[in-house]
């Protein structure tokens, strides 16, 4: 049996790339393959035996599965060089691949393309992402998958129970809406995750039952934070949470509208997956491809996104909320069929007599 080891950034922060991790391991468990997990972030507290990145990680050499994005392309290229100094087989899925200033650097850029060239398969979550990939690094992996990673909600996010102490005034609202923002981060010197335009839309929004919560996971900006706390500050309907002790979907299954105004993202969205599995309102930009089921808005119009609102509330008041939808149900399914893949190339490799390394 194959055995597998994913490294990821497991929470805390419970970001996007975070769940998916969790999801993703509960999943193959599930399906009878040996996994483990090595965290670059945080060890969720009695999930699934998630261990921190230690020393005892590299001295095994059964296949990596690492999840990454361009900020973290020093670890790419770092871990990269170890796992071929010690034969080491990996693959990667790139959640994200904007551009950054260091990629204009000759000699950054050759080795994240080696690094790259050297993993067994790629997977990229859209491909949008896969295309990134592509015009940076001069050339696209011979195994490349686009596989979303908007995977199913695991059971230990369904099991965990709301802390009381958390958003008390907004779960006590007639109308709920949820956002989220995995980092405070800047996109070309506005807030990437776009919570400064859905502040506006929602002010502009006359409905005194609805109630807003803002979820923040990671400060990266701070400066940027204090703007959005004082936007929000002028609205009493409005109550923010910072670095939530634990997943999104308890709150997110109290809600009536969850809404991703992000000004780009890798995929079509997590939170929106969540929203829909759940059976929420789901309300996303234009930005990037969205979950069928998902109600659109004009990326960065916050009248276009007060119209949006507007409707929702509209049907919630009224107790009319959408279907239940399962959005990439089959996604863990095809991740197994590249670890297939690659075990199928091992087996030929060895029966050649060809080295796999």
């Amino acid at each position: 049996m194959l055995k597998l080891r994913l490294l990821g950034p497991f929470p805390p922060p419970f970001g996007g790339v975070a769940l998916h991790c969790i999801r993703l391991l509960e999943s193959l468990r599930a399906r009878g393959i040996e996994a483990t997990g090595s965290s670059l972030g945080g060890i969720p507290n009695g999930v699934l035996d998630v261990e921190k990145l230690g020393l005892r990680f590299f001295l095994s050499r059964s296949l990596v599965h690492y999840h990454t994005d361009e900020g973290n392309h020093r670890w790419m290229r770092l871990f990269s060089r170890i796992w071929r100094l010690t034969r080491t087989p990996y693959i990667v899925t790139v959640h994200s691949f904007r551009h950054r200033p260091e990629f204009r650097n000759p000699r950054v850029l050759r080795q994240l393309a080696l690094a790259y060239a050297n993993a067994k398969a790629v997977i990229a979550i859209s491909p949008d992402v896969a295309d990134a990939l592509e015009s940076t690094l001069g050339t696209r992996h011979a195994h490349t998958y686009i596989i979303p990673s908007n995977l199913p909600l695991s059971m230990w996010e369904l099991e965990t129970p709301l802390q009381p102490n958390v958003a008390q005034a907004w779960q006590g609202a007639p109308v709920r809406i949820l956002a989220n923002a995995g980092r405070i981060v800047a996109y070309n010197g506005r807030d990437l995750y776009g919570l400064d335009v859905l502040i506006a839309a929602f002010r502009s929004v006359n409905k005194a039952d609805a109630a807003l919560c803002l979820v923040a996971g990671d400060i990266v900006d701070q400066n940027l934070w204090q703007l959005i706390v004082d936007a929000a500050a002028q609205d009493s309907r409005i109550t923010v949470v910072q670095n939530l002790d634990g997943p999104l979907a308890p709150l997110v299954r109290l809600a009536h509208i969850v809404v991703r105004p992000t000004r780009t993202e890798g995929g079509p969205s997590l939170t929106l997956s969540e929203a829909l599995e759940l059976g929420k309102w789901a309300v996303g930009s234009d930005a990037v491809q969205r979950p069928d089921g998902t109600i659109l808005f004009r990326n960065e119009n916050s009248l276009d996104l007060a119209r949006a609102l507007t409707e929702c509330i509209a049907d919630a008041q009224l107790g009319h909320m959408p279907p239940i939808r399962t959005p990439n149900s089959d996604a863990v399914e095809k991740i197994v069929g590249v670890y297939q893949s690659y075990e199928l190339l091992v087996a030929l490799q060895s029966a050649t007599g060809v080295a796999t390394s």
